[in-house]
């Protein structure tokens, strides 16, 4: 009973005080480039390989070029189907000509035939009814004509209604057509209904009868003559060359989807991610690798949100490389912290929001550190040389009073820890992870005691250091 009580103790000393966190950082490069594709398809080789050092200009993948290939022949045959059409313009307008000069000459013999039958009737025809009879004779003639006629307008109508569909006529080609078919179906139906007026008995005068004939067969030849001045053969060509343009420029494009399937590497360094492996079909929206260029090293590491506040661009870290024969310590500076967070997993998988922070490591000349390697970021939140710290269960609360079990000397002096317990009053500052600052009640060599809530200590009690 008259023997110290052994308890562990802290000889309080000077020292620097520090409150850390740490995260593991990769390596990367500054200069890091993602090739995409210009071409899209199944992946049909891969030449490479992730961490494999490449040069610029060779080749990474290549891509099944066969549908290109067939679009490109079913393109190359359109154009010589449209170059046919438009061979076949000029062909068809001379037909078309040759048709209408004939009709006209037609109408302009039948007009002819009018004029000499209008001057024998004059002199042939007495009798009422004889002139009856050559009027109808006659008319029957001119509704003859006006069938031909109309028959020759509605298959011309149709052949610009097909223009005008395909693109090659104008609206107003196809009104002046419809017009044209209208005006025909009307002097149809007038020379029908002159020729029931004549068969009444209702004798017509024949100077106007042989008048209206006349200007019947005049517009006709006028309305030919309207269609020959025409120029339609222009606006036909223009339009095929316009397709055979656009097929072209589909033909310039194709070819070069086809040079673009041989994807090759754009600068010379190091493939850091290969996503072309994870993948059978590739296409301009996704990377299919990324190269990094050696030289400059930084690392990204990610730092939760509770922490982010706590560090700043410029502040000083702490790098450790894990390695078998032994970790190697070197620092590193902030340069860089990411505005907004992103979702990281932990290794139990457990999603947590997280935000970049970027760090250039000073690397020792003997360390060798390569790009994806691993390092342990160690940030201080905290750091101040030269300040008394205790373990922080050396300190318990007394009637709202933070104190701490001091011991003092023994009579002999003795300065291993031994003597009688004392509770001092202190005020405590930071509490960093193990321990806490004192700011004052203690002095530099003073001894306290660890477990505070040891349920043997009291005032006067005499204690040694439990080593």
């Amino acid at each position: 009973m008259m023997m110290p009580l052994p308890v562990r103790m802290t000889e309080v000393r000077l020292q620097t005080a520090e409150l850390t966190f740490m995260e593991q950082g990769i390596i990367t490069a500054e200069n890091t480039v993602l090739v995409f594709p210009t071409a899209q398809g199944e992946l049909n080789g891969l030449y490479v390989r992730e961490g494999q050092e490449i040069r610029a200009g060779e080749t990474l993948l290549s891509i099944n070029d066969t549908a290109l290939r067939l679009q490109l022949d079913q393109v190359r045959s359109g154009i010589q189907g449209l170059e046919a059409q438009l061979s076949n313009v000029g062909v068809e307008d001379a037909l078309m000509r040759r048709t209408l000069q004939t009709s006209r000459n037609s109408l302009q013999g039948e007009l002819q035939a009018i004029n000499a039958q209008a001057a024998e009737n004059y002199r042939a025809y007495a009798s009422h009814q004889e002139s009856l009879n050559e009027q109808m004779r006659i008319q029957q003639i001119l509704i003859d004509q006006h069938q031909s006629e109309l028959n020759r307008v509605q298959d011309n109508f149709q052949r610009v209604e097909t223009l005008y569909q395909s693109g090659v006529a104008t609206r107003i080609d196809l009104e002046a057509a419809n017009a044209v078919l209208v005006a025909a179906e009307t002097q149809l139906e007038a020379a029908q209904g002159q020729m029931a007026v004549i068969a009444t008995g209702t004798a017509q005068n024949s100077s106007e009868h042989f008048e209206g004939i006349r200007s019947s067969i005049n517009a006709q030849i006028s309305g030919i003559n309207q269609q020959l001045a025409q120029d339609t053969t222009t606006a036909a060509r223009a339009h095929f060359q316009a397709l055979i343009a656009v097929e072209q420029a589909n033909i310039a494009r194709l070819e070069h989807e086809l040079e673009s399937t041989t994807v090759i590497a754009p600068i010379s360094g190091i493939i850091t991610t290969l996503q072309a492996q994870h993948t059978n079909f590739v296409s301009g929206t996704s990377p299919v690798a990324e190269i990094t260029v050696p030289g400059s090293l930084t690392i990204d590491v990610y730092v939760s949100t509770q922490d982010v506040s706590s560090i700043q661009v410029g502040d000083t870290v702490n790098l450790t490389l894990r390695q078998r024969i032994g970790d190697i310590e070197f620092y590193g500076r902030i340069i860089d912290i990411d505005n907004t967070a992103v979702v990281r997993l932990t290794a139990l998988g457990i999603e947590e929001r997280k935000v970049k922070v970027q760090v250039e490591p000073d690397i020792p000349s003997e360390v060798q550190l390569g790009i994806g390697h691993a390092v342990d970021v160690t940030f201080y939140v905290f750091r101040e040389e030269g300040r008394l710290t205790v373990p922080r269960t050396a300190v318990f609360r007394d009637g709202g009073q933070e104190k701490v079990w001091a011991v003092q000397a023994d009579q002999s002096g003795s300065r291993d820890g031994s003597g009688q317990v004392q509770s001092i009053p202190v005020v405590t500052g930071i509490e960093l992870r193990t321990d806490i600052i004192i700011e004052s009640g203690l002095a530099e060599g003073d001894f306290v005691i660890n477990d505070a809530n040891n349920q043997d200590l009291r005032e006067g009690v005499r204690v040694t250091n439990e080593h």
